[in-house]
């Protein structure tokens, strides 16, 4: 994995990095280059973001990252990048940053706890998706909403799929990656509009945690939504490192 040796929690990152990379390759075909100073998520054409590069940092030496950006061949297409830091504050990583062309987007933390944790929630109503009928039925109920469980996943085994049920319908569910060694990733949590503040996702949760200790599984780590993170923070994750994101100026809406 790449050096990232300036971060105490470092596996943090490498979680995160090897997991959402990992679904984006069983899924959507994409690729991933580790290039030393930096790496390289490469999207193509899949339809997840509003660009097709994501620079990630593995140096904390900006005029590094950017000639290796640079000497990577972007040909027109966006990019992002991602630095990676200990501090909440990245006011002076966003003025280093700022003097090579490169523009703030925002700062966020990656959350992690030790496995296994205390039990918070019911898992009697969370099933695990083995069989294509079971991912069938799930979608059935998910696109309502603009949710899938991708089919590709399925028969990955580090990729784990799990679904909440209520009153005989499938009303959220959460995706595990376990792809980087001793670590688990929360790559999706997702409840149902109309059925949310029920602790399903309390639920889905507390079942990725029971996976994760059957596995021997240590540790976990996820990047939270603002609607998600009270959740996280009442299960016990705490921020263990910042990335903050950045974008050439002329990709700036104006």
């Amino acid at each position: 994995m790449p050096p990232l040796n300036h971060l105490q929690h470092r596996w943090a990152v490498e979680t995160m990095i090897t997991s959402y990379n990992h679904v984006y390759q069983v899924v959507f075909k994409t690729n991933y280059h580790n290039l030393g100073v930096i790496s390289v998520s490469d999207y193509k054409d899949a339809p997840i973001a509003s660009f097709q590069l994501e620079f990630l940092a593995m140096q904390d030496d900006p005029k590094k990252v950017v000639r290796a950006i640079k000497k990577y061949k972007v040909k027109g297409r966006k990019y992002v990048l991602n630095v990676f830091h200990e501090m909440p504050s990245a006011r002076t990583i966003k003025e280093k940053y700022a003097e090579y062309g490169l523009d703030f987007i925002r700062t966020g933390p990656i959350l992690g706890i030790d496995i296994p944790v205390p039990v918070h929630g019911d898992v009697s109503r969370i099933q695990k998706i083995t069989t294509m009928e079971q991912l069938d039925e799930a979608n059935n109920h998910l696109k309502a909403e603009g949710e899938s469980i991708p089919v590709e996943t399925l028969s990955d085994p580090h990729i784990h799929n799990f679904v909440a049920e209520w009153k005989g319908k499938v009303v959220g569910w959460t995706q595990l990656v376990t792809a980087f060694p001793g670590s688990g990733y929360i790559h999706q949590l997702y409840t149902l509009k109309d059925f949310r503040n029920n602790r399903i996702g309390t639920s889905l949760m507390v079942r990725a945690h029971f996976e994760c200790a059957e596995l021997g599984i240590q540790r976990m780590a996820l990047v939270s939504s603002d609607m998600a993170l009270g959740l996280y923070r009442r299960l016990g994750y705490r921020p263990l490192v910042y990335f903050t994101a950045f974008r050439p100026k002329e990709d700036v809406p104006s």
